[in-house]
């Protein structure tokens, strides 16, 4: 038997859903000798089934769409963030007043306030999407949270809190768990505590209990003395873009996500964040997560800085390399020759991909830093013909500097044939490491070839 959706109409021009059944009988030579025809209303179900496509179209739509707002949000913001947040770590390591200093400090915090908001957006994103993934590292946990309370050292000074971090002895001195989703949730808290916090300080508090499974349960307790919250503000606390109320918002700013994103990631990590509070006596936030045993026992070194690796062998090659810099900003290449200098490296600019090839043919370098979107001839077109070119720079080390930070991004390039990634706003710390790290893996090669 056979069947068929139609629609049949009435004289009154109204049309209506059925689904015709048809069976052809056979006698024994396969000649055809009757048909059965069946017709079964089926109206309702078919336009339910009709309006169910139709709205997962319209969701699918409004994804994609709300997608590419956010891929082109965070391109256009933080390709003038890469001017003022460079020009600012240029200009903090120059001879300053006091007063300039302080100058100069309040540019990087307003535009690094700016970032941490972007990146905010971008990760409740990920998360509603089911697209944040986590990582799983072998580290210490007590230098991990340490790093983060030095970070906010100076914030609480200034405002004449104090902030501790006490680990129980029982805590493994190595895990394996997120350091950047960790460092991430816990800077969300102390930050949280810090501002709503005027007089005492923040106290964050560390245990640890082995499960049956061998993961070990992580509580971390942040507890504050500052403004406390109600009931009816600890049940909405949670919510994207929610405060305790306007008058929250407007004393201490603030978008809400820190908090969202938080629970989030922790739950993501087989935790949650709970929150005890009393209006006028603080509050009391618990970060738990889960933590396996280490894959290695031996300790991981911490990475050395930039001025470190610069003294170790080969690395001291790295000065005056040849660097060819592709970036069709005039100001993008401003910035990372500021970043560049103390490598005294002889760069050679280029503002698309096209020329980027003509330069590579004129004369021979060590390393591309090399954007992606460019008018002419883009990044990923330019490292395509670099990598499938039968030219002896086929190889050569490319840094893509992209705006680009959605995830997937990094992956994305790096399958182009990029050797590595940085995402705008550029980090000179950032940049000076991967620079190093490239060249000096470069000149180990070529040695061992030779």
């Amino acid at each position: 038997s056979e069947s068929i959706d139609t629609r049949i109409y009435r004289p009154d021009g109204k049309g209506r859903w059925v689904r015709l059944f048809t069976r052809i009988h056979r006698n024994a030579a396969g000649q055809q000798t009757r048909a059965v025809g069946l017709m079964m209303d089926i109206h309702d179900q078919k336009e339910q089934e009709l309006a169910l496509i139709k709205a997962k179209v319209q969701a699918e739509a409004a994804t994609t769409a709300k997608s590419n707002f956010l891929a082109s949000m965070s391109h256009e913001i933080r390709t003038p963030l890469n001017g003022i947040l460079g020009m600012a770590q240029v200009l903090n390591n120059d001879s300053l007043t006091d007063a300039q200093r302080e100058r100069v400090k309040i540019i990087s915090e307003s535009g690094q306030t700016l970032m941490a908001l972007l990146n905010d957006v971008l990760d409740i994103s990920k998360i509603e999407a089911g697209m944040m993934e986590l990582a799983q590292i072998d580290g210490d946990l007590r230098l991990t949270l340490e790093r983060v309370r030095q970070l906010f050292l100076s914030n609480a000074e200034e405002r004449g809190l104090q902030l501790t971090l006490e680990v129980d002895d029982n805590v493994p001195a190595r895990l394996r768990y997120d350091p950047v989703r960790v460092r991430q949730c816990f800077g969300n808290l102390l930050s949280n505590g810090i501002k709503f916090t005027e007089h005492g300080g923040v106290k964050a508090h560390v245990t640890a209990k082995q499960q049956h499974t061998g993961e070990w349960r992580i509580c971390i307790d942040v507890v504050d003395t500052g403004i406390g919250m109600d009931t009816e503000t600890r049940l909405r606390l949670f919510t994207p873009f929610t405060q305790a109320d306007a008058t929250i918002s407007r004393r201490f700013g603030g978008t809400g996500l820190g908090l969202a994103i938080t629970r989030q990631l922790a739950r993501l990590m087989g935790g949650d964040v709970i929150v005890d509070s009393q209006p006028g006596f603080g509050s009391t936030f618990s970060l738990l997560l889960m933590a396996a045993e280490p894959t290695r026992v031996d300790a991981v070194a911490e990475p050395s800085s930039p001025v470190e690796q610069a003294t170790t062998p080969y690395a001291r090659q790295v000065l005056n390399a040849r660097v060819l810099l592709v970036d069709d900003n005039p100001v993008n290449r401003h910035v990372v020759r500021l970043f560049m200098a103390q490598f005294l490296p002889q760069i050679v600019e280029a503002v698309n991909g096209e020329e980027a090839l003509a330069r590579l043919h004129e004369q021979p370098f060590d390393i591309v830093l090399l954007d992606v979107h460019m008018p002419v001839m883009d990044g990923k077109e330019a490292i395509r013909r670099i990598r499938t070119s039968d030219q002896p720079w086929r190889d050569i080390p490319v840094i893509a500097l992209t705006a680009d930070a959605m995830s997937g991004d990094k992956e994305r390039y790096l399958a182009l044939g990029m050797s590595d990634y940085i995402s705008k706003p550029i980090d000179a710390r950032e940049l000076a490491t991967k620079f190093i790290s490239l060249l000096q893996g470069r000149q180990l090669a070529a040695r061992d070839a030779a």
